[in-house]
């Protein structure tokens, strides 16, 4: 759905300006449920390092998946995303000691060979360079190799602090950080585009950022983070379809092929948990 709402709506909306609206959107809404719920907050202090670290991978990765959401095809964009378990293996492993099974790296094949199949035909390197030359694939690769390090990095924070708390400090930072960069780089560009449309559109999709974030915080305190990602990876099919639904994007069977053997590769990690 996040795909969907950037290019749907925010196509000329620089990147790092949806980074900012998304991150401080997501920021004000952990405030507002510790006021609600009453939890109590715990101070950043012991995990400062994993929310500095958070907010910077977070801010790159969103503004590459903006960049390629906004400017390419999400039915691309989504299954590409969905390698991120692959580049959870190791981070997970050095802050956590935890690996996958013998199932689990059964599920990671079966992720790349879908991401693979995106291509058609037999899958080899001439597939995947065919497929890497896009600049939306290529964005969302990168999206994925830093959701990988990112989500390790979460895992490890929210089970110092909490979900919540480590969650109101990262997005916090991380909009600070943008919102920095923007009032260094472009101030006329962010006047330009400050109007009531896409204001709604940065608070939709801080929402949605909020909303997803905090429950894939959460099963990271339960759960490795390569595992976690997999299940919420399984998005992948869901944006094959509103790719063609709502923008008659090309190819979809060979797509949602791809995204379904990606999601395969998805159950097999959920399975050996």
């Amino acid at each position: 759905m996040q795909f969907a709402v950037i290019k749907g709506r925010a196509r000329e909306i620089p990147p790092i300006v949806i980074v900012a609206g998304t991150q401080l959107t997501a920021s004000v809404s952990w405030v507002v449920f510790f006021v609600v719920t009453g939890e109590p907050f715990v101070a950043p202090w012991p995990a400062w390092l994993a929310v500095v670290a958070s907010a910077v991978l977070a801010l790159a990765m969103t503004a590459l998946l903006a960049r390629a959401s906004a400017q390419g095809d999400i039915s691309i964009v989504g299954p590409v995303f969905a390698l991120s378990p692959i580049f959870t293996v190791l981070p997970d492993a050095v802050l956590t000691g935890t690996l996958p099974n013998a199932l689990g790296w059964l599920g990671l094949a079966l992720s790349v060979a879908g991401t693979a199949s995106l291509t058609g035909g037999r899958i080899g390197a001439r597939r995947l360079r065919t497929l890497f030359a896009r600049r939306d694939a290529l964005d969302a690769l990168g999206a994925a190799v830093i959701l990988g390090f990112l989500a390790a990095v979460d895992r490890w924070g929210a089970l110092v602090i909490g979900p919540a708390s480590f969650l109101v400090c990262s997005h916090g930072t991380a909009g600070v950080l943008a919102a920095g960069i923007i009032a260094a780089t472009m101030p006329r560009t962010v006047a330009h585009v400050a109007t009531p449309a896409n204001a709604v559109t940065l608070l939709g999709y801080g929402l949605l950022s909020f909303v997803g974030t905090g429950m894939q915080t959460t099963a990271l305190t339960m759960a490795p983070a390569s595992y976690v990602n997999a299940i919420r990876r399984m998005s992948a099919v869901v944006a094959v379809l509103l790719g063609r639904a709502l923008f008659a994007e090309p190819e979809l069977g060979r797509r949602l092929a791809g995204a379904v053997l990606a999601c395969a590769g998805a159950a097999c990690l959920l399975l050996a948990r």
